[in-house]
């Protein structure tokens, strides 16, 4: 079978060893996850296999000579062309023919001679040239980007570039996918797309760095661990499985370290015991077999970051209300004709890219108006907002300068501690923000929320609700989370110590994201922008689906508050689905 052969010592950037000790064969059906914390080295080693990094001390073998596609490696060459023409593109041979066809019956019109016309139709068969017109269009429809295709390149957005990108990767069908953050930047119709295109479209093998944890179960049969500078670990299982096998090796490694260490000290207090004497030639005796004991590593612990969310216990039971309500900046985006926020509550907002989800969240926190009905705000109501673009963050100053223009002039050494805490080095406060990683910024932003600075409270100047308006309150606590695509960025590990902050917050929490994985885990209720208007399913991503497959009321709860499903399904689905579906949920329901 055609494969990869790689064998990587090490690979140095500034004199530091980034990756090293690789040495594994990648076969071209192999389905893999790459994984691992910010700054391990995943997108380093991505880019070695594709051959855009060559200066490293090992070697990689391609044993077939497989075609690889690289997600980073499609640059737009011409940004007047449309963007049908730049998929099209991805079937160069195809191209190539078309140009000869054309040429060849100029060429039988003047000389009668057809062969070359006929072998050129012939291979132009073979390769699908009579059909690859409308698999351009079915990836581009699958993607979100057919409403685009007559655009030239040079009018499309940042996001529609990485899905144009990635589609016309996909069209060009290498023999191997490298794939470093797919779904960064696509909505998450688009997310489910690409996914279902990878299990049951695609023929051959990938490898996909991505924090989308949901999508990594379902498209990933094989997870390989980078450890830097200390290889890789492979486990033959989904990103799930990976997780719970990490979690037994490190009990079993601890386990032994505990029970080595035990040992190792018994031995020194026996040999001091008997060291003088008339057993000294036993003591020396056991002093040379200590030192000939392979010393079990202690696994050296990572440092979770620990999100903090200071709650106001005060807060009032009904904080939002919105009725008969239009949400757009100049024109109606979709309507709301009943929607609550109650204490304790866990909404997420979900649906495509554009449809005015940020919309809502700007609304809600008083920074655009309703084009037109009822949208209160309590005025006990404290806001606790994070933005994925970090427009509160001054990348031109110091992560220390950061916090005193957030109303924080701490000392250093308090800036530093608090940063220490959200996986930053003591001595970082004094890094240029605009120097960080997004995940790094995201964290640096956490850190400052942890403050309670950025806490908001609604304020009315008069009786006239169009006066009210949100003002920062330093001294307040918050009883609302407003989260916009708080994962991004973030790594495995440090999202799932955020999913346990949330859940441990007694407050409401509000939020975007495209992070099934985290939605399934936190989510109570779900408003979707869907045709226009806003609609509300009770439960989780999971009950969502699985209500829509089957022609269910979305406002129906598939379980009540103990996980007991309920008793209404029972007759609409019968007594054995239903029993099923208690058995797959019921227990997940119960654990959260």
């Amino acid at each position: 079978m055609n494969h990869l052969n790689i064998n990587i010592n090490t690979y140095e950037r500034d004199g530091d060893i980034i990756i090293g000790d690789i040495h594994m064969i990648i076969n071209q059906t192999d389905r893999l996850a790459l994984i691992g914390p910010n700054g391990v080295g995943k997108s380093t080693l991505m880019r070695i296999i594709s051959g855009e990094i060559s200066e490293y001390d090992g070697s990689i073998e391609n044993i077939g000579g497989m075609t690889l596609g690289y997600l980073e490696q499609i640059h737009f060459m011409d940004e007047s062309i449309t963007i049908r023409d730049e998929l099209r593109d991805a079937f160069a041979e195809i191209r190539q023919l078309e140009r000869i066809i054309a040429v060849e019956e100029e060429k039988m019109g003047e000389t009668g001679e057809f062969e070359a016309y006929t072998d050129a139709i012939d291979r132009y068969k073979i390769l699908g040239g009579y059909t690859y017109e409308n698999e351009v269009e079915r990836v581009a429809r699958g993607i979100g980007i057919f409403d685009l295709l007559e655009k030239p390149l040079s009018n499309v957005s940042g996001g529609e570039r990485t899905k144009i990108a990635l589609a016309k990767i996909l069209l060009s069908r290498p023999d191997f996918l490298l794939l470093d953050e797919p779904t960064n930047f696509i909505d998450l119709v688009s997310v489910e797309w690409l996914e279902h295109y990878l299990e049951h479209t695609w023929k051959w093998g990938y490898i996909i760095v991505s924090h989308d944890r949901e999508f990594l179960d379902r498209t990933c049969s094989i997870t390989l661990e980078v450890l830097g500078k200390d290889g890789i670990n492979t486990y033959h299982g989904d990103y799930s499985y990976s997780v719970e096998e990490r979690k037994k090796v490190s009990y079993i490694q601890d386990k032994r370290y505990e029970e080595q260490q035990i040992h190792i000290e018994s031995e020194k207090k026996l040999i001091n015991r008997f060291r003088a004497g008339s057993r000294s030639g036993f003591a020396k005796s056991r002093e040379r077999q200590l030192e000939k004991v392979e010393i079990i590593e202690k696994i050296e612990t990572r440092i979770w970051v620990n999100f903090i969310f200071s709650y106001d216990k005060h807060g009032p039971e009904t904080l939002i209300k919105i009725e008969d309500t239009f949400i757009g900046r100049h024109e109606p985006l979709f309507f709301i004709k009943s929607a609550i926020l109650s204490r304790w509550d866990r909404v997420w907002i979900v649906w495509e890219n554009w449809v005015g989800k940020s919309t809502l969240i700007k609304t809600i926190l008083g920074q655009m108006k309703p084009l037109e009905g009822y949208l209160s705000i309590h005025e006990n109501a404290r806001i606790l907002y994070f933005s994925q673009l970090h427009e509160t963050l001054d990348t031109s100053v110091s992560i220390y300068d950061n916090f005193a223009r957030h109303g924080l002039p701490y000392s250093r050494e308090r800036v530093g501690s608090i940063i220490s805490t959200y996986g930053f080095e003591f001595a970082d406060y004094t890094k240029i923000v605009g120097n960080l990683s997004g995940g790094e910024r995201s964290r640096l932003l956490f850190a400052i929320l942890s403050q309670n600075t950025l806490a908001w409270k609604y304020t009315k100047k008069t009786n006239n609700p169009e006066d009210e308006y949100l003002i920062p309150e330093s001294s307040s606590l918050s009883n609302v989370l407003v989260f916009d695509e708080p994962t991004n960025h973030l790594d495995a590990d440090t999202r799932e110590s955020l999913e346990r902050s949330i859940r441990q917050y007694p407050g409401t929490v509000l939020f975007i994201s495209h992070d099934r994985y985290f939605v399934n885990k936190l989510a109570e209720r779900l408003w979707i922008i869907e045709d226009g208007e806003l609609i509300i399913s009770y439960g989780n991503y999971e009950d969502y689906r699985y209500k829509r497959e089957r022609g269910i009321d979305l406002d129906m709860s598939l379980f009540n508050v103990d996980g007991e499903m309920d008793l209404v399904l029972e007759e609409k689905l019968g007594v054995v689905e239903a029993r099923r579906i208690k058995e797959k949920f019921a227990r997940r329901k119960l654990k959260k």
